[in-house]
């Protein structure tokens, strides 16, 4: 019997309806990340002073930094052909502390506290790989993200949500489900909206 091709990416996109990241526990000395979705993609945003954050995303170039919504962009997206496309910019959280929609311009944000010598670490070594990229930044019409080119490849299997997954694993989080898409659950964590 054959199977038939919407039944083949039916099977593909199930497993990315939702994701769940667990925030480490007992952590000595604490800090607050936040993840925030934007549509179907989402970024985290690491400490990088008092009440302000560094905000990194991941995605393909055309789609992303140029952004182009044909077709052929979205195609590329999901093919394999798409070249890597890296941002980075500063935020200010609220005066009680929250980074929420009002300062990132996403749908939601969700707040892990994880061990501030690898929030520090991995925030060391995402603004190396920025400065790397120097050579191509593109700010977005949008909405005034700069975003690099990179070399890291992206197609839908290596998209901004399996990005995120990955640096929150770094942080401690463990990290279950498939992200495919930017629908992931906190626990213990908190939600702003």
């Amino acid at each position: 019997m054959a199977i038939k091709i919407p039944s083949v990416l039916l099977a593909l996109f199930l497993p990315g309806c939702a994701w769940t990241v667990r925030a480490p526990s007992d952590v000595a000395d604490p800090v607050p990340v936040w993840i925030t979705e934007y549509g179907r993609h989402c970024r985290i945003a690491l400490p990088s002073g008092p009440a302000k954050f560094t905000e990194y995303g991941f995605g393909e170039w055309h789609f992303y930094a140029l952004e182009d919504r044909s077709i052929f962009a979205t195609l590329r997206t999901a093919t394999g052909f798409g070249r890597g496309a890296f941002s980075r910019r500063e935020l200010t959280a609220a005066p009680d502390g929250t980074l929420g929609p009002p300062q990132t311009g996403g749908t939601r944000s969700e707040r892990v506290l994880v061990e501030r010598t690898r929030a520090a670490s991995l925030r060391q070594e995402l603004d190396a790989r920025w400065q790397r990229n120097q050579t191509n930044v593109r700010i977005r019409a949008r909405d005034g993200v700069p975003v690099s080119s990179d070399a890291e490849g992206y197609h839908l299997f290596s998209n901004s949500n399996h990005a995120t997954a990955r640096w929150l694993r770094r942080l401690g989080c463990e990290v279950h489900g498939f992200p495919l898409m930017a629908n992931f659950r906190v626990k213990n964590g908190t939600s702003h909206r």
